[in-house]
Protein backbone atom coordinates (compact mmCIF):
# COMPACT_ATOMS: atom_id res chain seq x y z
CA UNK A 1 0.00 0.00 0.00
CA UNK A 2 2.74 2.23 0.72
CA UNK A 3 3.46 2.08 -3.39
CA UNK A 4 0.29 3.51 -4.00
CA UNK A 5 0.79 6.50 -2.08
CA UNK A 6 3.68 7.64 -3.55
CA UNK A 7 2.52 7.19 -6.98
CA UNK A 8 0.28 9.36 -8.93
CA UNK A 9 -2.59 8.61 -9.78
CA UNK A 10 -3.51 8.22 -13.75
CA UNK A 11 -7.05 8.19 -15.14
CA UNK A 12 -7.06 7.25 -18.91
CA UNK A 13 -10.21 7.73 -21.00
CA UNK A 14 -10.22 7.33 -25.18
CA UNK A 15 -13.04 9.20 -26.78
CA UNK A 16 -14.28 7.51 -29.90
CA UNK A 17 -14.22 10.52 -32.98
CA UNK A 18 -17.85 10.49 -33.14
CA UNK A 19 -17.90 11.66 -29.69
CA UNK A 20 -15.63 14.50 -29.60
CA UNK A 21 -18.64 17.09 -30.54
CA UNK A 22 -20.55 15.66 -27.82
CA UNK A 23 -17.96 16.40 -24.96
CA UNK A 24 -15.91 19.37 -26.07
CA UNK A 25 -18.86 21.67 -24.89
CA UNK A 26 -18.55 20.07 -21.53
CA UNK A 27 -14.51 19.61 -21.89
CA UNK A 28 -14.36 23.60 -22.06
CA UNK A 29 -16.63 24.52 -19.34
CA UNK A 30 -14.57 22.39 -16.96
CA UNK A 31 -11.22 24.28 -18.65
CA UNK A 32 -13.17 27.45 -17.83
CA UNK A 33 -14.25 26.60 -14.55
CA UNK A 34 -10.53 26.09 -13.74
CA UNK A 35 -9.40 29.55 -15.36
CA UNK A 36 -7.39 27.33 -17.69
CA UNK A 37 -9.28 26.61 -20.85
CA UNK A 38 -6.49 27.97 -23.36
CA UNK A 39 -8.06 30.54 -24.78
CA UNK A 40 -7.16 33.51 -22.46
CA UNK A 41 -3.88 31.94 -23.08
CA UNK A 42 -4.10 32.26 -26.95
CA UNK A 43 -5.68 36.31 -26.70
CA UNK A 44 -2.81 37.02 -24.29
CA UNK A 45 0.03 35.55 -26.57
CA UNK A 46 -1.51 37.17 -29.43
CA UNK A 47 -2.19 40.69 -28.07
CA UNK A 48 1.96 40.42 -26.85
CA UNK A 49 2.33 39.79 -30.29
CA UNK A 50 0.58 42.63 -31.47
CA UNK A 51 2.14 44.84 -28.89
CA UNK A 52 5.26 43.86 -29.68
CA UNK A 53 4.38 44.41 -33.57
CA UNK A 54 3.16 47.77 -33.39
CA UNK A 55 6.45 49.08 -30.93
CA UNK A 56 8.45 48.54 -33.96
CA UNK A 57 5.97 49.55 -36.28
CA UNK A 58 6.17 53.08 -34.17
CA UNK A 59 10.01 53.05 -34.53
CA UNK A 60 9.72 52.54 -37.86
CA UNK A 61 7.89 55.45 -38.34
CA UNK A 62 9.95 57.51 -36.19
CA UNK A 63 12.93 56.77 -37.81
CA UNK A 64 11.30 57.52 -40.81
CA UNK A 65 9.61 60.95 -39.72
CA UNK A 66 13.14 62.00 -38.78
CA UNK A 67 14.97 61.19 -41.70
CA UNK A 68 12.59 62.95 -43.67
CA UNK A 69 12.97 66.01 -41.73
CA UNK A 70 16.44 65.63 -42.07
CA UNK A 71 16.25 65.76 -46.19
CA UNK A 72 13.66 68.79 -45.91
CA UNK A 73 16.15 70.74 -43.80
CA UNK A 74 18.90 69.92 -46.38
CA UNK A 75 16.72 70.98 -49.54
CA UNK A 76 15.59 74.47 -47.49
CA UNK A 77 18.69 74.87 -46.42
CA UNK A 78 21.12 74.81 -49.43
CA UNK A 79 20.18 76.34 -53.03
CA UNK A 80 22.32 73.67 -54.61
CA UNK A 81 20.79 71.02 -56.72
CA UNK A 82 20.20 67.94 -55.09
CA UNK A 83 22.59 64.91 -56.57
CA UNK A 84 19.24 63.30 -58.33
CA UNK A 85 18.68 66.91 -60.29
CA UNK A 86 22.11 66.99 -61.29
CA UNK A 87 21.85 64.13 -63.19
CA UNK A 88 18.46 65.11 -64.76
CA UNK A 89 20.04 68.07 -65.90
CA UNK A 90 23.28 65.92 -67.34
CA UNK A 91 20.79 64.04 -68.69
CA UNK A 92 19.21 67.07 -70.62
CA UNK A 93 22.01 68.65 -71.69
CA UNK A 94 23.07 65.63 -73.36
CA UNK A 95 19.94 65.12 -74.96
CA UNK A 96 20.09 68.98 -75.75
CA UNK A 97 23.57 68.38 -77.22
CA UNK A 98 22.64 64.92 -79.48
CA UNK A 99 19.70 67.32 -80.32
CA UNK A 100 21.64 70.35 -81.70
CA UNK A 101 23.94 68.09 -83.48
CA UNK A 102 20.83 66.28 -85.07
CA UNK A 103 19.83 70.03 -86.21
CA UNK A 104 23.18 70.99 -87.55
CA UNK A 105 23.53 67.65 -89.37
CA UNK A 106 20.40 68.08 -91.11
CA UNK A 107 21.05 71.95 -91.43
CA UNK A 108 24.01 70.79 -93.51
CA UNK A 109 22.15 68.28 -95.65
CA UNK A 110 19.82 71.02 -96.58
CA UNK A 111 22.40 73.23 -97.51
CA UNK A 112 24.15 70.79 -99.64
CA UNK A 113 20.58 69.61 -101.47
CA UNK A 114 19.25 73.55 -102.23
CA UNK A 115 23.31 74.16 -103.40
CA UNK A 116 22.79 70.75 -105.84
CA UNK A 117 19.50 71.59 -106.90
CA UNK A 118 20.40 75.40 -107.63
CA UNK A 119 23.28 73.96 -109.63
CA UNK A 120 20.75 71.79 -111.35
CA UNK A 121 18.90 74.53 -112.25
CA UNK A 122 21.73 77.16 -113.55
CA UNK A 123 22.96 73.86 -115.60
CA UNK A 124 19.51 73.65 -117.22
CA UNK A 125 19.21 77.55 -117.92
CA UNK A 126 22.92 77.42 -119.61
CA UNK A 127 21.40 74.44 -121.91
CA UNK A 128 18.76 76.09 -122.74
CA UNK A 129 20.35 79.43 -123.14
CA UNK A 130 22.89 77.63 -125.57
CA UNK A 131 20.01 75.90 -127.33
CA UNK A 132 18.29 79.54 -127.91
CA UNK A 133 21.64 81.22 -128.97
CA UNK A 134 22.79 77.87 -131.70
CA UNK A 135 18.87 78.09 -133.17
CA UNK A 136 19.42 81.91 -133.74
CA UNK A 137 22.54 81.42 -135.05
CA UNK A 138 21.53 78.62 -137.55
CA UNK A 139 18.55 81.01 -138.28
CA UNK A 140 20.79 84.32 -138.93
CA UNK A 141 23.05 81.83 -140.61
CA UNK A 142 20.37 80.78 -142.98
CA UNK A 143 19.21 84.17 -143.88
CA UNK A 144 22.63 85.86 -144.64
CA UNK A 145 22.63 83.02 -147.06
CA UNK A 146 19.36 83.41 -148.60
CA UNK A 147 20.58 87.47 -148.33
CA UNK A 148 23.74 86.13 -150.92
CA UNK A 149 21.50 84.25 -152.44
CA UNK A 150 19.15 87.41 -153.34
CA UNK A 151 21.98 89.48 -153.84
CA UNK A 152 23.47 87.32 -156.57
CA UNK A 153 20.28 86.03 -158.24
CA UNK A 154 18.35 89.55 -158.25
CA UNK A 155 15.58 87.78 -155.71
CA UNK A 156 13.32 90.05 -153.71
CA UNK A 157 14.76 89.98 -150.04
CA UNK A 158 13.85 87.36 -147.32
CA UNK A 159 11.96 88.33 -144.43
CA UNK A 160 14.55 88.98 -141.29
CA UNK A 161 14.64 85.74 -138.73
CA UNK A 162 12.35 85.74 -136.31
CA UNK A 163 9.02 86.64 -138.38
CA UNK A 164 8.46 83.82 -140.41
CA UNK A 165 8.66 81.69 -137.42
CA UNK A 166 5.76 84.09 -135.94
CA UNK A 167 4.19 83.83 -139.34
CA UNK A 168 4.04 79.89 -139.27
CA UNK A 169 3.02 79.61 -135.39
CA UNK A 170 -0.35 82.23 -136.07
Amino acid sequence: MAEDITRPFVFRVEIAPEQVDAIAPRLREALAASGNDGEITRRATAVAEREEKLRHDQEELDRRARLLSEREAELTSSGEPTASERIRFAERRQYIELSEHEVESREHDLLHREAEFEADVLLREDRMERWRLERRERDLASYVDQLQGTVTSGDPLPSPPGITELRRSA
